[in-house]
């Protein structure tokens, strides 16, 4: 989905609603506490709403056999688990969203810092530090993700599961299938191709959503209307990040998905990548991306 970097677009419309009572001295809150609940008030909004989508996206991508209609896809949920259905995977998903959302918009000026500081590009001797280049926010957003996905990986794998799972079992149940199945290390599945397309898509998807911005701002493109800017440059940056990532993405939901009923989940990433090209083809890989376009 292309969420990511639409959440993104989100939580700066909201910290720049919070932008006058930043510039005011008497401001309740630091920067970074506006940021971090900007981030987790966007994260929750985005998982309801896209929801119905993630996990019909999710069905067709995980199935190894010939790609299922999506109304088709729609049709089954509704009659195997109701309207309600669709809807399936919401709470673990804002569990594993939000605290994912706190920390990609709390980590990420962090580490833009850092990877200034470490190219001698801040500021010496009060002389103005030249502007930010590409490649800062690709190392700065590649930084960022792998950081933040360390830590979130075990509640997206319980959310996958939950979501791609019919029926009524709960969310306590589906922890405990998933350990009972490959014990604790089994909410590590996909952790590999979830490292391996971290990075590209925070690289990718920071890089471009910024420095649009950045050519904007230069160009006096959509002056005055920054609401529609964020929300058209987050489109772009997410649409180009996981397009690129999204074999990766294949890999890895169908090793959460499945564990161990997965020959994916048997072998390292590259291997997995291989196997999945061979007995799908390319189109296999690219199952569910249209639905990232929404």
């Amino acid at each position: 989905m292309l969420s990511g970097w639409r959440t993104q677009g989100v939580t700066q419309l909201c910290s720049s609603m919070s932008a006058s009572s930043r510039e005011q001295p008497d401001a309740l809150l630091p920067d970074a506490t506006i940021t971090s609940i900007s981030g987790s008030v966007s994260g929750f909004a985005a998982t309801f709403a896209k929801q119905p989508i993630q996990r019909i996206k999710w069905m067709r991508q995980i199935d190894a056999g010939a790609a299922i209609p999506y109304p088709e896809l729609v049709r089954r949920t509704l009659r195997q688990d109701g309207g309600i259905g669709l809807f399936r995977g919401s709470t673990a998903g804002i569990m594993r969203n939000v605290p994912h959302s706190m920390l990609v918009y709390s980590i990420y000026p962090y580490c833009e810092t850092m990877v200034l500081r470490q190219q001698k590009l801040l500021a010496r001797d009060g002389q103005e530090p030249p502007k930010k280049a590409f490649s800062t926010r690709f190392v700065a957003g590649y930084a960022t993700l792998m950081a933040a996905t360390l830590v979130t990986h075990p509640l997206d794998t319980i959310r996958v599961r939950i979501s791609v799972t019919s029926g009524h079992a709960s969310t306590g149940d589906v922890i405990k299938s998933i350990i009972e199945g490959g014990g604790v290390r089994a909410l590590y599945y996909g952790f590999g191709a979830t490292l391996l397309g971290a990075g590209p898509r925070g690289a990718v998807g920071f890089g471009v959503f910024e420095t649009l911005k950045a050519k904007a701002d230069d160009q006096q493109i959509l002056k005055g209307q920054q609401t529609v800017r964020k929300l058209i440059f987050g489109y772009l940056a997410g649409l180009c990040s996981e397009t690129i990532i999204y074999p990766l993405d294949t890999v890895r939901r169908r090793q959460q998905a499945l564990g161990e009923a997965s020959p994916l989940s048997k072998t390292n990433v590259f291997a997995a990548l291989r196997i999945l090209m061979r007995t799908e083809g390319l189109f296999g890989s690219f199952k569910g991306l249209s639905l990232n376009l929404l």
